[in-house]
């Protein structure tokens, strides 16, 4: 969906919202507020976000989505297992029948880097908050992570987003200004840092069948 799609789409259903006497209260996360709030890019596969009333707005965005020939989940709630209670909200814009917040810039950050999945565009997200932010350094963003999730939750894929991306910057390995040696690419870090991530995780499984097998001896 283009930025123009999605406030088409909203501001439709804010006005199918004010025809019900209602009014509606959306909160903006993932692609849909990089690309809205924060111009991060042109578009984004759906708008993930919150909303109240849920109920009604599902079968009003069922209603659009036929109208303007999108999926029928353009509007959708499945960011919601990286939202916490403590999320902080901004204004956005005000539209007819709907209300439409955002996450901050920070705890945007925080859920990028959460869901991390090996793919470009969350890369390129992550790229644009940590500069946006002044993020130069892994205290700087593992502050910013652990300031919304408890550190015990963080995956350790995290972490080698976080190390490749800070050493990215590090090394000044960007397209525009390349630099002379041969430097490792972002994908090549991760790779690696997802099957250090794998191995961990296979010794892990390993001991815990080794320590129930001794258990059951004795």
């Amino acid at each position: 969906m283009t930025k123009e799609q999605i406030l088409e789409s909203l501001r439709q259903l804010g006005e199918e919202l004010d025809k019900l006497g209602m009014f509606g209260e959306i909160l903006l996360t993932g692609g849909a507020s990089m690309c809205l709030v924060h111009e991060a890019r042109d578009m984004t596969k759906d708008v993930d976000a919150l909303y109240e009333p849920k109920p009604i707005i599902n079968k009003l965005t069922v209603k659009i989505a036929e109208r303007n020939d999108l999926p029928p989940d353009w509007l959708n709630d499945g960011v919601k297992i990286f939202l916490t209670a403590n999320a902080p909200r901004e204004d956005f814009i005000l539209l007819k029948g709907l209300r439409i917040q955002t996450v901050s810039a920070e705890y945007l950050l925080a859920m990028k880097l959460m869901s991390s999945r090996y793919g470009e565009q969350d890369y390129d997200d992550i790229r644009f908050l940590f500069n946006k932010l002044d993020v130069k350094t892994y205290k700087q963003a593992d502050k910013i992570l652990t300031s919304y999730y408890d550190i015990n939750t963080v995956p350790a894929r995290t972490r080698y987003v976080i190390e490749g991306i800070i050493e990215e910057q590090q090394n000044n390995y960007i397209k525009k200004s390349p630099v002379k040696g041969k430097k490792r690419s972002l994908t090549e870090i991760l790779a690696e840092g997802q099957r250090n991530a794998d191995e961990h995780n296979s010794k892990s499984s390993k001991s815990k069948r080794k320590n129930r097998n001794i258990n059951e001896i004795d």
